[in-house]
């Protein structure tokens, strides 16, 4: 599997993590070289434990606990496009198997929400990734209000892997309608990438299939009631309108 079409999908279900406000957050990147990093506007000391996402079974996990492994280094790549802070990249103590961009938070407490969320559980901020046609975006809200978005360029043109990074950065679509997007996005990059049995892995069909009926089940149903109680609406009927109808009728598993 080649870095763009890894980056396709890890980025189509990769969205999601809490956090408290002065908690530091970014990206984590690990290059074809194999060195990782993390991309933050944080002053990072070498004591800190970084939770980083990580590939799993052609899903996103969290996640695993590393640290820094020297000082920070200004970059050109990435940028706080909300707060206009500087960013910096510090070197991690980890690698993974392939190129994979995800979400970092530092501390010990984050947890998997999930195939696209990240949760610190006694905070009330919600991060998420998107890829747009040049790069990805992080978004962190705090109570529902934006107050974090990072950019980080891929360097090439790619197709946006769906309408998140939309509904993340417009403030007038409505939850019930971003919180379907997020879900019904998540629903088909499943069923876009169903794996064949491995007998050298069994269950991971079964798993693949468990996360198809999670994030699949009842989306036909509820598609149809936010075109009825949105009508009129263009902006949702336009977001809306992308997607699917009656896809469950076509999951036998």
């Amino acid at each position: 599997m080649d870095i763009k079409h890894t980056l396709f999908f890890i980025l189509t279900i990769c969205s999601g993590s809490v956090f408290a406000q002065d908690t530091g957050f970014g990206f984590v990147k690990n290059n074809p070289d194999g060195q990782t990093y993390l991309y933050t506007t944080q002053n990072i000391s070498s004591n800190e434990v970084i939770s980083v996402q990580f590939p799993q079974d052609g899903t996103v996990a969290c996640c695993k606990l590393t640290k820094t492994t020297g000082g920070k280094q200004q970059q050109g790549d990435a940028m706080d496009l909300l707060n206009e802070s500087d960013m910096h990249i510090y070197g991690l103590d980890i690698q993974y198997s392939a190129p994979f961009i995800g979400i970092a938070v530092v501390g010990k407490n984050a947890t998997g929400n999930g195939v696209s969320a990240v949760e610190v559980k006694d905070q009330a901020t919600t991060i998420s990734t998107c890829l747009s046609q040049e790069g990805v975006h992080l978004f962190s809200r705090k109570n529902g209000s934006l107050n974090g978005h990072l950019y980080l360029s891929l360097g090439y043109d790619v197709e946006p892997t769906s309408n998140s990074c939309e509904t993340e950065s417009s403030e007038s679509v409505p939850t019930d309608v971003s919180g379907y997007i997020k879900n019904r996005d998540n629903c088909d990059s499943l069923r876009g990438d169903i794996p064949e049995r491995d007998p050298a892995d069994p269950k991971i069909l079964d798993r693949v299939i468990s996360d198809i009926n999670k994030y699949c089940k009842g989306t036909d149903q509820q598609l149809k009631q936010l075109k009825e109680k949105y009508s009129g609406n263009e902006n949702v009927e336009k977001l809306l309108s992308t997607y699917e109808e009656n896809i469950e009728a076509d999951m036998s598993f």
